[in-house]
């Protein structure tokens, strides 16, 4: 005797950071992340590791929106082997992504005028260039500079009632820092 079986839908999508129909074996690393999203001091962060196709960029596609919907900002994107060069090609990197999220954010701040006299409003849009701006004005090494950029960034985006910025990227195993070469864009990063 013959049964009818219903077909069977294979759940498995060839290729990089393709959304299966269904995530499964997930729950405790959203657990995990959900936890952390809830931290009022950070002193715990999350790297998602693991071999090839295992669903990491699924993953991570799928808790942007519980951090969003968390009240966190979500900044990040793949990281190629080129910002693995050099410190200033990794500041550029996450100065670009973060433009991305500020470049929408125009905050009205005092301008002094000249000598002090004639206070007028000046318009700041969060830009790249205006980022830029702050990291090249900013003395000091590149850690120096970024962390500049982030404090000036947190400074407007404090005031949008978030929680903070998370900073996802994708493809880290392509960072690595070079010591013969005096440069150290992983640790920057790290940092």
């Amino acid at each position: 005797m013959k049964t009818s079986v219903a077909p069977f839908t294979n759940p498995f999508r060839p290729g990089a950071g393709h959304m299966p129909p269904y995530l499964a074996g997930r729950q405790q690393e959203e657990l995990v992340f959900r936890q952390l999203l809830r931290q009022d001091t950070i002193l715990q962060n999350m790297i998602l590791t693991g071999l090839r196709g295992v669903g990491k960029t699924v993953l991570l596609e799928t808790l942007k929106p519980q951090a969003i919907k968390a009240g966190w900002l979500w900044v990040g994107t793949d990281l190629s082997e080129s910002v693995s060069v050099s410190e200033e090609s990794m500041a550029t990197r996450i100065l670009a992504d973060l433009a991305v999220l500020t470049s929408g954010i125009t905050m009205t701040v005092p301008d002094q005028g000249v000598a002090g006299f004639m206070e007028t409003n000046t318009h700041v849009t969060l830009n790249y260039s205006k980022l830029k701006e702050v990291y090249e004005r900013t003395p000091g090494l590149s850690s120096d500079k970024l962390k500049s950029v982030l404090e000036y960034v947190w400074f407007f985006t404090s005031q949008l009632d978030k929680r903070g910025i998370i900073f996802a990227y994708d493809e880290a195993q392509n960072l690595s820092d070079s010591a013969t070469k005096d440069q150290f864009p992983l640790s920057l990063l790290l940092d």
